[in-house]
């Protein structure tokens, strides 16, 4: 990520777990019916999409930065 991007890795990392966490408990809720499974679900997937796929989560991180900053 360049210099005068919004994010540094750390934050993208952060962003990519908790949306992950919200999906988790999503899926745990409806499919997993145990909402504690479908959080660590969430968390590994999360963190694991934002190391293979760091452009793509850190494209989503910027966009949905610059739309709360609106």
């Amino acid at each position: 990520m360049s210099e005068d991007s919004h994010g540094t890795d750390g934050e993208r990392v952060v962003f990519a777990i908790l949306v992950g966490v919200t999906f988790g408990a999503a899926l745990g809720t409806t499919v997993l019916q145990d909402i504690t499974q479908g959080i660590v679900v969430g968390v590994v997937v999360g963190t694991l999409t934002a190391l293979i796929f760091p452009a793509w989560t850190g494209r989503l991180y910027e966009t949905v930065t610059d739309k709360l900053e609106e």
